[in-house]
């Protein structure tokens, strides 16, 4: 087994930064979330706001602004944890506009978008608003698909993303059971079937709600799809997209419906 501890880990999607979104309000909530991160073993995160929220709090020049001085602030404290900057965009045909001109924002400036969609609707214009993003040139990363009401029911649906090369990034707490039973058997579906490219904290806290910690989420996943899948979901591909590289993307296998039992009238 890996030791996770000492093997540097890379989290691609936290809400660290203070005041922007629903992430910590204050300074010294963002530095609590720092210092369990370095202690869970993670070495760089990208602290990705919502992006409707960096809009309001100043666009992207006042991001770059806040990500340093969190840096800086991380140094004076002697946290070894570099922060990076991204952006949780929501999937929409405005954010394809603002694609077409230039304005949305990769993670640490890659060609990666890191995407949600509803967590209950099922947008019909995803897969062309998708495929529109990959023909100007960006990766579409679906953040958290195992915790959305149509991809549980339909895992194909996230096939077929895949098979487009989108790639998809799990929650750690959904592998925990900490967003309910229906995610973590859906995330187990998802990685069994190798629907899933990348693991992370999605952390908002330093509570026990949300942590931006992974490594016993790794351990989960390891048991369920072995060590090399584990490690390249925490380390080789989240450090691959930090650095604008390609990722290494599993064998896919179909995936098949979920059929559910009928309930009595």
């Amino acid at each position: 087994m890996v030791e996770y501890g000492v093997m540097a880990m890379y989290d691609i999607h936290c809400h660290i930064l203070p005041g922007i979104d629903d992430g910590p309000e204050k300074m010294e909530e963002s530095l609590a979330m720092a210092r369990m991160a370095v202690a869970d073993g993670i070495r760089a995160i990208v602290a990705t706001p919502h992006a409707a929220r960096v809009v309001e709090k100043g666009g992207k020049d006042a991001l770059e602004q806040r990500i340093s001085t969190f840096n800086q602030e991380l140094q004076t404290q002697a946290i070894e944890l570099k922060v990076l900057m991204g952006v949780e965009h929501l999937l929409s045909m405005e954010l394809l506009q603002e694609a077409q001109r230039g304005a949305a924002i990769g993670l640490n400036g890659s060609r990666y978008l890191l995407l949600e969609i509803d967590f209950l609707q099922y947008p019909a214009y995803t897969d062309d608003a998708l495929f529109q993003l990959q023909l100007l040139g960006f990766v579409p990363i679906l953040a958290h698909p195992e915790r959305q009401a149509n991809i549980q029911k339909r895992p194909e649906l996230l096939a077929g993303l895949v098979a487009r090369g989108v790639l998809s990034q799990v929650t750690g707490g959904s592998v925990l059971g900490y967003f309910g039973k229906e995610a973590q058997r859906s995330v187990e579906h998802l990685l069994r079937n190798n629907l899933v490219h990348l693991l992370a904290s999605d952390g908002h806290t330093s509570s026990q709600n949300r942590p931006p910690v992974m490594m016993e989420a790794v351990a989960a996943v390891e048991r369920l799809v072995g060590e090399d899948a584990a490690h390249c979901m925490a380390v080789a591909n989240p450090s691959a997209v930090i650095a604008g590289a390609t990722v290494t993307l599993p064998e896919s296998r179909p995936a098949r419906r979920r059929f559910f039992p009928r309930l009595g009238r």
